[in-house]
């Protein structure tokens, strides 16, 4: 190569090595992108940086004298490891599974687009990094790229693996600890063929029949990796129904529990109607020693003093008086200033979990403080600027402690080993009527927020 030479060609490397790096890691971020580690504009400075490196590493290569050393290959490959663990949050095993994935299925593009120039270009070909190289390379990533996510990537990263408990999310982790074993055979496979041919790497490119046998193993691992993929997400899935199910049936029992709760304090309306009717014949007839009777067959009682009526709405005030009269017998100060009709957008059985919950929650934790120890409720039905309604629901309680919090953003149970599930049957409440929910300990009051919208929804 002449000196008038060199400028044209390292532009040309250069082109050749962004493309043979800057898509594969746009498509890392692109399918984890509710993974990232870092803000958006931190993760794009690595990408920058990252493409820089093995631009400017590709370049130098060519003016080498050992352009055949797969050293090269293996500083690109730690370029890719140390940028996709730095801008991704997911487990080392599944992050050396994408790297080799992505290293496989880069060099099968590689070897396809020199192949293909051969073919139409001829002599080009043998300039190495001539930009019908990168032409040939542009057409196959316009190919492969679309299927490589559609096939493998699209689904590597599912939202149903968000939220997951601790337990299955070790088990997702400890499947990924091995299986990235499965890309690194055929990377040993592609390595074996590439420089143990005795051919050089611009040879063995050159060679339809070489190139044939690539893809077929590309192909094949291709199925392999769609398979585990589809596996893992498979699992995931089901591990986030499971929990689902089991959030279900405890806000069934819950359920169940509060409507019997409901359906005695009628009865207990019921029957005062009828000894306040026994007490009127009383007054009336003055048959004094029929009233001593009556009330000697009462125990004594110790009756707070409370409001019976919290709220208009009967299931919600239930819960409330429920709780009530527990607050009372802890020495809980209890204060409710909630404006919530009977009809409403929200389920009763959604209300019932979604009250019962906070308030047990508090008055769990209202039991390990030893004096002034309080409930607060607040909230109630609004109007936003568009006319849709909104509930908004604010509890705070006093607490000894903040609670503590696993690694998927899940409060621990105080109950039992695991996470809990009260907060965790609030947040999917939440999440159905498109609303959030926050929980925030600070100075020793524990405040949880709850918004509901109401988009037209049916219940």
């Amino acid at each position: 190569m002449t000196t008038a030479d060199a400028p044209f060609a390292v532009w040309e490397t250069a082109l050749y090595a962004f493309l043979n790096s800057f898509p594969y890691m746009a498509l890392v971020l692109f399918s984890f992108r509710r993974k990232w580690r870092c803000s958006k504009p931190v993760t794009v400075s690595l990408l920058a940086a990252a493409t820089v490196l093995i631009t400017a590493g590709t370049v130098y290569r060519l003016f080498s004298d050992v352009t055949e050393s797969p050293l090269f290959d293996v500083a690109f490959a730690v370029i890719y490891i140390v940028f996709i663990f730095l801008a991704i949050r997911q487990p080392v095993g599944k992050l050396v599974f994408t790297v080799l994935v992505l290293m496989n299925l880069g060099n099968l593009v590689i070897m396809t687009a020199k192949c293909l120039e051969g073919l139409i270009f001829g002599d080009a070909a043998l300039l190495r990094y001539h930009w019908t190289y990168s032409l040939m390379m542009f057409a196959v990533l316009c190919a492969a790229l679309p299927a490589l996510y559609l096939l493998i990537f699209r689904d590597v990263c599912p939202e149903t693996a968000d939220g997951l408990p601790e337990e299955e999310q070790k088990t997702s982790r400890y499947m990924w600890r091995y299986l990235w074993l499965i890309p690194a055979v055929f990377y040993l496979i592609w390595s074996n063929h590439f420089y143990t041919s005795g051919k050089t790497a611009l040879e063995t490119a050159l060679d339809p029949l070489s190139t044939g046998y690539l893809l077929l193993i590309d192909m094949g691992s291709v199925l392999i990796y769609r398979i585990i993929i589809q596996l893992t997400a498979l699992h995931e899935r089901n591990s986030r129904l499971q929990t689902e199910n089991h959030i279900l049936s405890i806000r069934n029992m819950q359920y169940e529990n509060l409507q019997t709760r409901v359906e005695e304090v009628r009865r207990d309306r019921h029957d005062l109607r009828h000894h306040l009717l026994l007490l009127k014949s009383i007054r009336d007839n003055r048959d004094w020693d029929s009233l001593d009777q009556l009330l000697a067959g009462y125990p004594d009682l110790d009756l707070p003093d409370r409001p019976f009526l919290y709220c208009e709405n009967e299931a919600v005030n239930a819960i409330l008086s429920f709780f009530g009269e527990k607050a009372a017998q802890q020495g809980v100060g209890y204060t409710v200033k909630l404006e919530l009709p009977e009809t409403v957008f929200v389920s009763k059985p959604d209300l019932t979990v979604l009250f019962g919950n906070l308030l047990e929650n508090a008055l769990e934790a209202c039991a390990k403080v030893e004096k002034d120890a309080f409930i607060r409720v607040s909230g109630g039905v609004k109007a936003t600027p568009a006319g849709a309604k909104t509930i908004a629901l604010i509890v705070e309680n006093s607490s000894t402690e903040e609670p503590r919090v696993s690694a998927n953003g899940a409060f621990r149970s105080t109950k039992h080993k695991g996470d809990g599930v009260g907060v965790a049957s609030v947040r999917n409440i939440a999440e159905r009527y498109d609303g959030a929910s926050s929980f925030l300990f600070r100075n020793g009051v524990f405040t949880a927020s709850v918004l509901l919208n109401d988009n037209d929804r049916s219940d």
